[in-house]
């Protein structure tokens, strides 16, 4: 089913406030612990695709919180219960779940983004600094949706685990108030920073799953111009796949031109092989007959010898027997 894409990125702290909850809160929730899914009517649906089960998080985070403050002391640096430790991020399929769980096709078109949803999320956050330590896909509401909850690394940049650190939108408002700029200012550049990373978002996966980059209200369409955006993502989707299906068999061939030019080589190199010994052979036949040859002719240069020796020996006999004879 074509849609729009829903992408959210948000950091949570130990303590929150009232704009933002806390880890824990979010932990619960996440995890389907009982108590702490209210706008949930359906029974609890949760798949665990990646990691450890959020409600194993919260140890996880006060341990290397714990660990952290300890290669702190004597830096100045603190981490406060405020300090932002977790990314949370949410990533929702425009499937309605009624429809999901009857239509094999739509099924097939989830579980496709799902996974392309989840391997862009995960090396997205590795690219931003961030380890993801869970992935959790929900089914219990009316959207299919996973989210995705990271923590980020011990560096030399970012010793206090911030993960604003790592969101590309209060980097780039940082670095506009060190250049000076206004909070307006600011916020335009956090705006810009964020709606990059939607673009992202949609090159990566959206666009090859059928998704358009904005809904209806965000782009000001009528029904049926939105029909007409949708309809034109799906035929996008299709040419996508028809272009990767053309290079996938345009890459078997050229693998297979080039499993026969390699194994022409090995036939040539085997042949030159098969020569090379047909010539060793006939060699060492000829060097064999020379050798045979040349023990006849000592054979029989020997065996004249003998010959010339015995007649010499009967000659020796006959001269002396006359004069033994003469004697008597």
């Amino acid at each position: 089913m074509a849609g729009y894409q829903f992408a959210h990125i948000q950091s949570y702290s130990l303590k929150g406030n009232k704009a933002n909850r806390d880890i824990k809160s979010v932990l619960l929730e996440n995890s389907r612990e009982p108590g702490n899914f209210n706008h949930v009517k359906a029974e609890p649906k949760l798949n665990l695709l990646f990691g450890k089960n959020p409600i194993d998080l919260l140890e996880i985070i006060q341990d290397r919180v714990k660990k952290a403050k300890m290669d702190l002391k004597g830096t100045g640096l603190r981490i406060q219960n405020n300090t932002h430790l977790m990314e949370g991020g949410v990533f929702s399929h425009p499937c309605p779940i009624e429809v999901l769980k009857n239509d094999k096709e739509e099924q097939q078109k989830y579980k496709a983004w799902r996974n392309d949803m989840v391997n862009y999320a995960k090396k997205d956050a590795e690219d931003r600094g961030l380890e993801v330590l869970s992935v959790v896909e929900h089914l219990d509401e009316d959207y299919p949706h996973i989210h995705v909850l990271s923590v980020a690394k011990a560096t030399t940049e970012n010793p206090r685990l911030d993960v604003k650190h790592c969101n590309v939108g209060h980097i780039a408002a940082k670095a506009g108030a060190k250049n000076g700029i206004n909070a307006r200012a600011q916020m335009k550049e956090y705006r810009g920073a964020m709606s990059r990373w939607q673009d992202r978002v949609y090159e990566n996966v959206s666009i090859k799953n059928g998704l358009t980059r904005i809904g209806p209200r965000m782009a000001r369409l009528t029904r049926p111009e939105w029909n007409q955006k949708k309809k034109a993502a799906e035929l996008m989707q299709m040419d996508l796949e028809i272009k990767n299906g053309l290079e996938r068999e345009i890459g078997d061939l050229n693998d297979f031109s080039l499993e026969r030019e390699i194994q022409s080589e090995q036939i040539e190199f085997l042949l030159s092989n098969v020569e090379s010994l047909n010539n060793e052979i006939t060699s060492l036949k000829s060097n064999h007959k020379l050798e045979i040859e040349e023990l006849k002719n000592k054979a029989n240069g020997i065996i004249r010898e003998q010959h010339n020796t015995i007649n010499d020996l009967n000659q020796t006999i006959e001269e002396l027997t006359p004069s033994f004879t003469r004697k008597r």
